[in-house]
Order: C-alpha cells, then structure tokens, then sequence
C-alpha cells in the first residue's frame, strides 16, 4: 500500500516524506509527514475496500463538491476542518495510474493534531454540549450553500427504497432474516411518513456530514472537531443528530441536544423524527457491507436483536431515543 501513497505524492511538493498506512475502509488512507517542517497530513486514496460504499462520493464531481465545501468551511471560519491541499497543478483532486488498481484518485488533507473522543474525558459534558453547537453551526453554514449544486449522495426517500432493495438482496442470499426484513420494512415505511412531515417544515433539509462516529470526532484543545466528509451529502439536518446521538452513551444525549438548540431552532419535540433517522442510518450501514461476505456476518445478529426490541417500540409509538 505504502507504493500507492509514493506514486500519488510524486504530484505533491513532498521531498521524502514518512509515509505511514493508516487502514483500508471507504478509502485507503495514510498519514504522512514533511520532513522539512514535520506537518503532517492524511492522503486518502479512492478505492472502498467493499462495493457498498462505492458511490458518487468517489467520482471526480463528488470529491471537487466535497473539497469545496470543506474549503468553504475553512475560509469563513465556520468550523475548524481538515484543510483540503492542492498539487502541483494547483488541483484538488489528484488523478494517477496505479498497477493495482488503474486509474485511480485521490486527495490530501492537513492532518489535525488531538486525540479521537473516547467518552472517558474529564470534561466529556462540556466536550459534547460543544458538539452540538458545532453541529448546529454547520448545518446553519449548510443552508447559505444550498443554491449551489453539488454532486453528493441523497439521504431521502429514494435512498430508503434503495436501502430496501438491497437489504431485500441480503435476504435472498441468508444474510438477513425474512422476519427481521418485514420489521425494517415497516420501520422505515414510518420513516418515509416523517420525511415527508419534515418537508413541510422551514430548514430542515441541507447538507449533513452523515457519519458521526466515534473515531470521526478529534478533541483539540477541548474542541472536538468533524473529520471524514466522505460521506457528506444532502439530507435532513435530523440525521446528523441521530448519528451523533447513537454513538454517544445515553446520558450524554441530552447534552448533545441542548447544545445543537442553543445555535438553532431545535425543539425536544422532534425527538420521535430523530428516532427514526437513527434506524434510517443503521439500515443504509448495512448495505455498505451486506453484498461483502468477509463483513457482513455481524448483520444478521444486530438486526434480529434490534428488530425484536427497538423496532417493535417504535412501531408502538414508544420513545427509544436513549435505548440504542
């Protein structure tokens, strides 16, 4: 792998750079050091290592729309992110030829010195509620975006029945239970219901970073900042709250919440629609790995037990915002 990071940086100005594989998931990525003034950076090269997370995000168009947003982000100050570097031909997107895998892409970023939120902070309340006001912040930056047409992945209605085709695959091939199937399928019959209630309702759609987890979060200097815009696209600001929700404990959900309203018009009431863009997350993820047997075996277990509890409550109209 360490050969396909020296190939893409010869369009770099590196001399001799350290060059160090970081892992092999939506892309392949590395962190690489300038020896001459020892700033670091993330080269990310874009081959998914399963075909469910192949998508536009990995054209051309969808990495130009994804360096542009987060050079937007950058420039008006909005959030600290991973700076977008240019190539010798002053390009944002890199293009090369590669033995293994052809003609392939890739970008760099400037690296961001902290550490990956772990839950366990001294000052974890304090970090999360930040959380939220820079979420807020973001998607409030998202909507002066909007009149620009950027080609990124859709999280909407259509995306669910694709979601469903693909998971109904997963039947058919014994990744996933007919049962269980049925339970997904009425979830997010119900989730396509709030959709089109939230489409009635002022700024609520835009776009979101749409893979909050754990690893995706840096604390620097108490701040905990977004990184991995891979996945970034156009969907209900909703979204990014039930996906940074569900990967926080459970106790510190609240937090989250009263710092995302207080940037925006947030309401408590809308706890029952994150709810439902929590399961519309975990059912996207599982196409990402449903068609890869060598990934797909946690599937069937995770289903089957969220299927028998959490799906069931809130198809009974019972609250389970802080039982993921």
């Amino acid at each position: 792998m360490i050969i396909e990071a020296e190939k893409v940086l010869l369009q770099y100005s590196f001399i001799d750079p350290i060059i160090e594989f970081i892992r092999h998931n939506e892309n392949i990525t590395f962190k690489v050091t300038d020896k001459t003034d020892n700033k670091n950076y993330l080269l990310r090269i874009h081959k998914p290592i399963s075909e469910g997370f192949s998508g536009l995000q990995h054209t051309r168009d969808g990495l130009q729309s994804e360096m542009f947003f987060l050079r937007e982000i950058d420039q008006k100050n909005i959030l600290k992110v991973q700076r977008p570097v240019v190539n010798e031909k002053g390009e944002l997107v890199t293009e090369y030829s590669s033995e293994q895998f052809g003609t392939s892409l890739a970008t760099l970023l400037e690296w961001i010195e902290g550490s990956t939120l772990t839950q366990d902070e001294d000052n974890i309340d304090q970090i999360v509620y930040r959380l939220g006001e820079n979420l807020a912040n973001l998607h409030k930056f998202s909507r002066t975006l909007m009149p620009l047409e950027l080609h990124r992945p859709v999280y909407d209605v259509q995306k669910i029945d694709e979601t469903l085709k693909e998971l109904r695959q997963g039947t058919n091939n014994g990744v996933l239970n007919q049962e269980d199937y049925d339970v997904i399928s009425s979830v997010l019959f119900v989730v396509k219901e709030q959709l089109a209630e939230l489409d009635a309702k002022d700024n609520s759609w835009g776009f979101i970073h749409a893979d909050f987890q754990l690893g995706n979060v840096v604390v620097s200097e108490q701040n905990p900042i977004l990184i991995d815009y891979c996945l970034f696209g156009y969907g209900y600001y909703l979204f990014d709250l039930g996906s940074a929700s569900s990967m926080l404990k459970s106790e510190l959900r609240k937090t989250l919440l009263d710092g995302y309203a207080s940037k925006s018009s947030f309401s408590l009431d809308e706890i029952r629609y994150i709810e439902g863009q929590i399961f519309m997350d975990i059912f996207i993820s599982y196409v990402f790995f449903i068609h890869d047997p060598e990934r797909n075996g946690w599937i069937q277990e995770h289903a089957s037990k969220i299927c028998s509890t959490l799906c069931r409550d809130f198809l009974e109209g019972k609250e389970v915002y802080y039982s993921f």
